[in-house]
């Protein structure tokens, strides 16, 4: 049994440099504020799970750190995909909450080259994820989960235990390993009992008529003396339809007869799971030649045949049949929530317009590419030209963007990068008098400002910038700043 605990990072950007803020998962108890998680920059400060926030922060001092609010379903549902993607190395994976992942690696050893080169596997794997981890194995889930969280063994060195020392390893161990629950633990601890060898040296008889059965069992799950298994974690198919024919067949009429079918079929199961799909892919298996697949890629989930059969029909006829099909498959390998709506009489005229949009979307999508339809999206930036970036509107769907626009008022067109100018102001902080731009000289009538945008200190910037509106003798309005480092003057928009 190979348990992994998690050191969990809540952003990559978190691990890039020391020099960075360390980061805090803080949690509402009643009206306090306290650490759920703390990054591991802020658990060698001294920051540990339980801790208000107050006192966080004046253990930190002078560092500040960057807070994220937790969110407990968010961290489960992470957990569980994380338990899927570990099945690559072994076939049961399951997460162990609040941070934690069970492994049963059952004969997989030697694939890996032994336990120690599969732990080394897995720990570089998940480094490579942006999250650190202890990697313990035991013939037990109690003593794996013991040693992985309670051993201390120097980073880069896994503990790994078999049934000759496994009682041994176990013995130094506090209570807290054998997984009990607070209360009980909190008796023990009146009683002197603190660690496993205390527990090992009394008798075995009086140990559930003083603490229950709990205690016992736990420290025969620990040792392997007791049956433990894991429930894994297992993917859900994704919605399939099919079809095989009784023999082969060239005919385009008959393919297209059953992909429409198919279609309403795979419509059916998305409904009674209350989803549409994004991504469809039509598998047709000819005789002659490997599988021809094609895809259809959606802007918005939906589970209408005769959308989906637009998308695809063009992209079938296209398609060499070979000999002939045998068999015609329909898979919607990416699906999102879409809840059954409301039908009434009297629709409102711009009801459809999202679901028309979207169509028309995946019709152009269809017909120039799915990369080559773009859509502005905002991203977590308060310096302008990073404000913002183009991604593909059809290439896996992003969903709507959580920022929200900085506030104050932007020019229609920006410049990027900026355009460098010449100034003439009474003072450093205007009014402006002048501006000398792509070879012109204007004279400025307005100036309002500035507005102070600092830098980005955590990705290397060092220049704040001072932005003004200036509208010159010809009534056009200029946004241009001034680099609080250089007084260095750019144009970096124009209204128009």
């Amino acid at each position: 049994m190979l348990p992994i605990d998690l050191l969990r990072r809540s952003d990559r950007r978190a691990s890039r440099s020391p020099d960075e803020s360390p980061v805090l998962i803080i949690d509402q108890i009643a009206q306090r504020r306290v650490v759920a998680h703390a990054c591991e920059r802020a658990r060698a400060m001294g920051i540990t799970p339980g801790l208000a926030l107050a006192d966080a922060r004046g253990a930190m001092a002078p560092a500040v750190p960057r807070l994220e609010d937790h969110d407990p379903a968010h961290t489960e549902s992470c957990l569980g995909s994380l338990a899927l993607w570990a099945t690559r190395f072994a076939p049961a994976a399951a997460p162990d909450p609040p941070d934690g992942l069970m492994l049963d690696i059952s004969g997989c050893a030697r694939v890996w080259g032994g336990e120690a080169n599969l732990a080394d596997s897995i720990t570089h794997a998940l480094l490579s994820l942006g999250l650190r981890a202890r990697v313990a194995i035991a013939p037990s889930v109690g003593g794996a989960w013991a040693l992985a969280r309670h051993s201390k063994h120097p980073p880069g060195q896994h503990p790994l235990a078999h049934a000759g020392n496994l009682r041994r390893l176990l013995t130094p161990f506090p209570t807290a390993a054998l997984r009990l629950e607070p209360d009980t633990l909190h008796d023990l601890a009146r009683l002197g009992i603190d660690r496993v060898e205390h527990l090992l040296n009394l008798p075995r008889r009086t140990l559930p008529a003083r603490f229950g059965d709990a205690v016992l069992l736990r420290l025969d799950q620990a040792l392997g003396e007791a049956i433990e298994t894991i429930e894994p974690a297992r993917p859900t198919d994704p919605p399939r339809a099919e079809r095989v024919f009784d023999g082969s067949t060239d005919r385009w009429d008959a393919i297209e007869r059953t992909v429409r079918d198919l279609l309403d079929e795979l419509g059916r199961r998305l409904l009674a799971r209350e989803i549409g799909a994004l991504r469809v892919s039509a598998e047709l298996a000819r005789t002659d030649l490997g599988p021809a697949i094609e895809t259809a890629v959606l802007s918005r989930p939906s589970r209408d045949a005769r959308h989906l059969w637009s998308i695809l029909r063009p992209k079938l006829e296209r398609t060499h049949l070979g000999f002939g099909v045998e068999r015609v498959r329909l898979t919607a390998t990416r699906v999102a929530r879409l809840h059954h709506e409301q039908a009434e009489h009297w629709r409102p005229a711009d009801a459809d317009q999202s679901r028309r949009a979207g169509e028309l979307l995946d019709t152009l999508g269809a017909r120039f590419g799915p990369t080559r339809i773009g859509r502005a999206e905002l991203i977590e930036s308060h310096i302008p030209e990073r404000a913002a970036r183009w991604s593909p509107v059809l290439a896996d769907h992003a969903g709507t963007p959580t920022t929200v626009p900085p506030p104050g008022d932007r020019p229609t067109v920006l410049l990027d990068p900026p355009a460098e100018a010449r100034v003439l102001a009474l003072t450093p902080d205007g009014p402006v008098l002048s501006l000398a731009w792509k070879g012109e000289q204007r004279r400025i009538e307005r100036c309002l400002g500035p507005e102070r945008i600092g830098p980005e200190w955590w990705a290397g910037d060092t220049q704040g910038r001072d932005y003004f509106k200036l509208q010159d003798d010809a009534g056009r309005w200029i946004w241009a700043f001034r680099e609080t480092g250089s007084r260095r003057w750019c144009v970096h928009g124009v209204w128009a």
